[in-house]
């Protein structure tokens, strides 16, 4: 930094002087540094040049005798043996100085255009600007690449000097008095005659200010701009005097994008600056520290890019909390942290401010964002709330685990709630898990008020749960019936609690009462609404008599006359036995509630005295019912009378006749019929098996009118027809049957068995045919079922004690030889006539027996079938079959 007293001082980034240089003897214009920061370049007014060495003692020292406006050292002095540097002045010279092989040579590139105000350096291009316009020159091909005029119009040139610098290797930025341009340096293409370089000049515009320093700050530009008011700025430019006399404002500083759009814009607090010009200001920067500095005659402004922190420093400042802690967060999140503001910190002034303000909801849901997991926070916000009177804020965010706060904070919070709003104590209860508090503690508290308000349902649910939190469904119980929770038959089956609602079997029938109505306000004609016995308390005592007893619950529900109906009707559907003591009891109450069952009833309990049944009838004149009870009775005829009488029914008189089946009764019927026609008519057209129509009309008496004879007439004689025919195809079918099973028999029984000559007698397991001695081998009676017997044999099994007699009387001697068929038919004749002859071991299996069993036990009794005797040579041997 270079002062007015000529002195060069060099200072850190924090405003330090580190070193100074006190060479000039005049104000120093203008200050340049290579760039490998190890020399320094200052000129002044005293005319002279000197090059520093920053980490050296070397200075270096050229006088040109006339001020010098502007140097520039070159970027790569440090490595470059020609320690080049440019200068330029009121001598409207621009010189080259450098080394030579016999000491400093000076070369003047350009000359009598005006005094040198700027010259920047960059690479190889060398841009300078005089009172005509700016010009660049090219080091490499050592000439003038372009000119660039001053723009048209533009006030006096030392008065609004030209602001230069390099954005990169070829772009310039230029500003001068209230215009900028940019220039870019591009190469002639290969395929054109034009060699070297040229400049375009990319974007041109206009401000309403004066510009006193420009920059490049990433894809934007940075103006120094001098503001003067506008009565002013109409003062003639060409007075001088009128110059000083002009007050001007604060410099600001000023974004413009690549739109030439302004986007931002800074005012500079500098000391002074009603009395600056615009040539008094200076900005440069530094690249690599993407730092700015703004220096004035007084003042050294260090300008920087806003970082996070600045915006929250800035959001903080205005009371704007909740986007800072946004910030503070993104920052947190992008850049790994904030350098200068914590995140819980901000969080807890921005929840002071809410409260102050009394946002309070907003408040709350902060707070687990902010507080976190610490738990000593969360009690103190807690408490806080309380202070205020804003527990219902908080309590929803209250946290129930990581962190989980102290039972007594807890029970706190629920007691308010006690207090304050019940709904929100429901609420929370439900919310919280029950190991965050005393349940009991709550319990008692909540009863008081209970005691108090004993219609307050909100507090009822409250006690019936926390008394199934707290393991007493007993106590719970007792409060979801008067709540008529639905939940409550299923909490007395889960935890068989039938024992804890014997004595409350009104409030269960209430709670079913309760659901009936509820179910009529749907008026949902499409569902089918359920029957009063159907309905879950009462199925619930119905299904469970042996904890609830039927006459436990009868008796409370005495005073209720049609819940005991209910009751025992549904009772009496489940079981017909189990409330029997009952069902004289159940007459009266079907009588009253549900007249269509009662027949029913009647039907189907063997329990009811029905001469109180028949009482209760008569009182309610229910005369159906009269009339079942007396048929029950054995009184047909009093029954038959009141269906004539006082039903005047004539089909339900034909209907009992029918069921009792008493030929008096048809009789009486007749008889009290011959008078009425409507009744003859009706046994005209019903009868049939039960009474024979000559039995009827033989006594009708004789001019009766009876409307609608004829047709019955007529109908009985159809039926008669039709009963006719049908008895004689049933003959002519029965004829058809036996006249088939007659032949099948027939053909059945000539048809000849299969037999072998090792064939046994299936009584005593000898052999039935010799075939060398025939007529010394009994008579064999062989079935269809190919079981053989002799006959002696199978007689002796059916009368073993007189089977001699019976051989004697059933076998007649060898009158005709004993080989012919005729003896072998009449002798199998014989024997079906006189014994109900069949296979004996076909009939023990059909019946179960075992038929080997059975031969075991004769052969124990008796032996053989002869008694030790050996069989007469003579006796009748017969081949039968019998079946």
């Amino acid at each position: 930094m270079g002062t007015h007293w000529g002195a060069v001082h060099v200072l850190d980034f924090e405003g330090n002087v580190v070193k100074t240089f006190q060479r000039h003897a005049a104000t120093v214009n203008a200050i340049s540094i290579d760039t490998a920061g190890e020399y320094l370049a200052s000129a002044s007014d005293d005319g002279k040049v000197f090059i520093y060495g920053l980490y050296t003692s070397e200075i270096q020292q050229y006088n040109y005798r006339r001020p010098v406006k502007a140097v520039a050292i070159d970027p790569d002095y440090t490595r470059k043996s020609t320690k080049q540097f440019i200068s330029g002045g009121m001598a409207e010279q621009l010189i080259m100085s450098e080394k030579g092989w016999l000491g400093h040579k000076d070369q003047v590139l350009h000359a009598n255009e005006g005094p040198i105000y700027a010259i920047q350096w960059q690479g190889n291009l060398i841009a300078w600007a005089n009172d005509v316009g700016v010009k660049i020159y090219d080091t490499t091909s050592n000439t003038r690449i372009t000119y660039i005029d001053r723009p048209q119009g533009s006030p006096r040139a030392d008065l609004y000097r030209c602001r230069m610098c390099w954005k990169d290797d070829h772009t310039l930025l230029i500003a001068w008095a209230d215009t900028v341009k940019v220039a870019v340096v591009r190469e002639h293409l290969s395929n054109t005659h034009q060699q070297g370089r040229y400049v375009e000049i990319t974007t041109m515009f206009q401000t309403d200010y004066m510009i006193c320093g420009i920059a490049p700050f990433n894809n934007t530009l940075l103006l120094l701009a001098y503001m003067i008011d506008d009565d002013e700025a109409d003062v003639d430019s060409q007075i001088p005097e009128q110059h000083r006399k002009r007050v001007a404002m604060r410099p600001e500083l000023h974004i413009i994008n690549e739109d030439n759009e302004e986007i931002s814009a800074d005012v500079l607090a500098l000391h002074g600056f009603e009395h600056c010009r615009a040539n008094d200001y200076i900005l440069d920067y530094l690249d690599e520290g993407d730092m700015f500095y703004v220096l004035g005659p007084k003042d050294l402004i260090a300008a920087r890019p806003r970082d996070i922190d600045d915006h929250i420093e800035w959001l903080m400042d205005h009371e704007r909390y909740g986007e800072a802690l946004t910030a503070a967060r993104q920052a947190e999140t992008q850049y790994g942290d904030s350098r200068r503001f914590n995140v819980g910190e901000i969080g807890q002034t921005y929840l002071n401010w809410l409260v102050e303000h009394e946002k309070f909801d907003e408040a709350a849901e902060e707070c687990g964002d902010v507080l976190g997991n610490d738990r000593t926070l969360w009690e103190d916000w807690v408490f806080r709330f309380i202070e205020k009177g804003e527990l219902k804020a908080i309590a929803p965010h209250i946290p129930v685990k990581d962190p989980q706060l102290s039972s007594t904070l807890y029970e706190i919070v629920l007691a308010w709630f006690l207090k304050s709003d019940h709904q929100a104590l429901k609420n929370t209860i439900h919310h919280w898990p029950r190991s965050l508090y005393n349940i009991s503690n709550v319990i008692v508290a909540v009863e008081d008020y209970v005691t108090r308000d004993k219609d307050n349902e909100i507090l009822l649910e409250c006690l019936a749960d926390l008394y199934t939190y707290n393991n007493q469904p007993d106590r719970a119980i007792e409060y979801n019936l008067r709540l008529r929770r639905p939940n409550a038959f299923q909490l007395i089956e889960e935890y068989n609690m039938f024992d804890a609602v014997k004595d409350k079997a009104l409030l269960l029938m209430e709670f079913d009462q309760h659901l009936i109505e509820k179910q009529k306000a749907k008026e949902d004609d499409n569902k089918i609404p359920e029957r009063p016995s159907q309905m879950p308390a009462v199925q619930m005592l119905v299904k469970n008599t042996d904890a609830i007893p039927p006459n436990k619950v009868v008796q409370q529900l005495r005073g209720h006359r049609q819940f005991l109906h209910i009751y025992l009707d549904a009772l009496f559907d489940r079981d017909r036995h189990i409330g029997y003591e009952f069902h004289d009891l159940q007459v009266e109450l079907y009588a009253d509630y549900d007249y269509r069952k009662l027949i029913d009833f009647l039907r189907a309990s063997h329990y009811v005295s029905l001469e109180k049944a028949y009482k209760i009838c008569e009182q309610k004149d229910l005369v159906p019912e009269m009339v079942f009870i007396l048929g029950r009775m054995g009184d047909n005829k009093s029954a038959l009378m009141l269906i004539i009488e006082r039903l005047d029914d004539v089909q339900r008189a034909i209907d009992f006749a029918k069921e009792q089946k008493d030929d008096e009764l048809w009789e009486d019927l007749l008889m009290y019929s011959m008078d009425k026609p409507n009744f003859i008519r009706g046994l005209l057209e019903n009868v049939g098996t039960d009474i024979e129509p000559l039995r009827l009309i033989k006594r009708i008496p004789d001019q009766l009118e009876i409307p609608g004879l004829k047709d019955a007439l007529l109908k009985i004689l159809q039926d008669y027809n039709l009963q006719m025919s049908l008895h004689e195809g049933c003959e002519k079918i029965l004829v058809s049957d036996s006249v088939h099973l007659a032949k099948r028999m027939y053909n059945t029984q000539k048809r000849g068995i299969n037999c072998d000559q090792d064939m046994l007698c299936s009584e005593c397991e000898e052999p039935v045919f010799d075939n060398q001695s025939l007529d010394d081998f009994p008579n064999t009676v062989i079935f269809f079922c190919r079981h053989a017997f002799h006959e002696r044999c199978l007689l002796d099994r059916d009368s073993p004690d007189n089977a001699s007699t019976a051989a004697t009387n059933v076998v007649p001697t060898n009158s005709i030889h004993p080989g012919a068929l005729s003896t072998k038919v009449n002798h199998a004749a014989l024997l079906k006539t006189t014994r109900d002859i069949g296979c004996p071991i076909c009939w023990e299996q059909a019946a179960g027996g075992n038929a080997f069993v059975n031969r075991m036990k004769t052969q124990r009794r008796g032996g053989s079938a002869t008694g030790g005797k050996s069989i007469s040579t003579g006796s009748l041997r017969s081949l039968g079959v019998v079946h």
